[in-house]
């Protein structure tokens, strides 16, 4: 009998039973596909994540012992658009994203080397593999840097900068830590796309009956677009909190719907939001045909949406050099709240890039049995 150790976090939250439940086997070569697939279903969580050592195409393994093509930074304010690393080993160059709290320092390798791969992740609904996905990213990388996967900056405490691996190809990832404790992950999100768009008055009707709701409950000033970050999501405007609040959902349409468009879920949104300050937006997402009647909190979705937002001019976030913050609000209907941090380079009807980040708190260990 073999056995394989797993890792529960809840992800987007900071308090334990909130956020997006996620289960991650950190160990988890020797694992069969039909047996991965067998473990999310019993998981029965949104998302199971299975990491692995990377392909050996894309690159080499790296510990957290290991010193070449690493970042290693300190807490510093930030003076330039590039700064020196203490690593003097190699030339590695330094780019700051503005942040008001501090630099996220982005390690590059030298221009005649690709980024050194440390894992690779495969990720499962209880239904199937899917090749990406914000909140098993996000929370993935909190464990594994709890489990000392990740090289710590200088000190303990500031941004290292990794490179992992997806289904979608190899991403950047970003963590900070605190005296040797990770506290945020950010990661970047594939090339954002507007895939298609139901401008069909009886097709938005019937999303809106999908929803539980009427069609004059749409938010008309936006359109209804299947986006992606690198997985698509059906977004739906929706025209003010309290419709959101009272959607309910006719599984078997929606499902139907956002599948016949491409789509991997509905990703139903208010521009009303909960809370004041930097919430732009409360978001609620069903994907009833993998067994998800509502996610309380998705990455990938949010990505997508953050930089339609932008891209729309709609987001209601000022844009400071160059990028728009905010954050999206999801979960609070079903008792799970998850604050989602939403950056986008770019402007309307020009977006460069998306990153989605947050906070994540373990809640469980244990293994599986087979």
């Amino acid at each position: 009998m073999s056995s394989y150790r797993f890792v529960q976090l809840d992800v987007f939250t900071a308090e334990p039973f909130a956020g997006n439940p996620l289960a991650v086997f950190p160990e988890a070569e020797g694992l069969t596909d039909d047996q991965m697939m067998k473990i999310a279903r019993e998981m029965n969580l949104s998302e199971t994540v299975f990491v692995l050592r990377p392909d050996g195409s894309r690159g080499n393994e790296q510990t957290a012992d290991s010193k070449q093509q690493t970042a290693q930074s300190k807490r510093q304010e930030p003076s330039g658009d590039k700064l020196q690393t203490a690593d003097t080993e190699q030339a590695a160059q330094i780019q700051l994203a503005d942040s008001e709290e501090q630099p996220i320092i982005q390690s590059v390798t030298p221009a005649t080397s690709e980024p050194t791969v440390l894992r690779r992740l495969r990720i499962f609904t209880p239904a199937r593999e899917i090749p990406f996905a914000g909140h098993p990213v996000v929370g993935t990388w909190n464990a594994l840097a709890r489990e000392g996967v990740v090289p710590l900056p200088e000190g303990g405490s500031g941004w290292t900068r990794i490179y992992h691996e997806v289904g979608i190809g190899v991403l950047p990832v970003d963590i900070e830590f605190k005296e040797g404790v990770p506290v945020k992950v950010v990661m970047t999100q594939g090339k954002f796309e507007i895939k298609g768009e139901v401008d069909d008055w009886h097709e938005q009707a019937e999303i809106a009956r999908a929803l539980g709701r009427d069609r004059d409950d749409l938010d008309e000033s936006l359109p209804i677009q299947i986006i992606s970050t690198g997985l698509p999501s059906l977004a739906v405007p929706i025209r003010s909190l309290a419709d959101l609040r009272h959607c309910r959902v006719n599984a078997g349409l929606l499902g139907e719907i956002y599948t016949r468009l491409g789509a991997t879920g509905c990703h139903a949104f208010s521009r009303e939001t909960i809370e004041i300050g930097e919430s732009r937006v409360h978001a609620r997402f069903f994907a009833p045909a993998d067994n998800i009647a509502e996610d309380p909190a998705t990455g990938s979705a949010s990505g997508a949406l953050g930089a339609y937002l932008v891209h729309h001019g709609a987001s209601g976030a000022e844009s400071v050099d160059g990028r728009v913050r905010f954050i999206i609000e999801q979960g609070d209907f079903i008792k799970r709240p998850s604050r989602i941090s939403i950056e986008v380079k770019g402007k309307l009807g020009a977006i460069e890039e998306v990153r989605v980040g947050g906070c994540s708190v373990v809640v469980a260990h244990g293994e599986i049995l087979l």
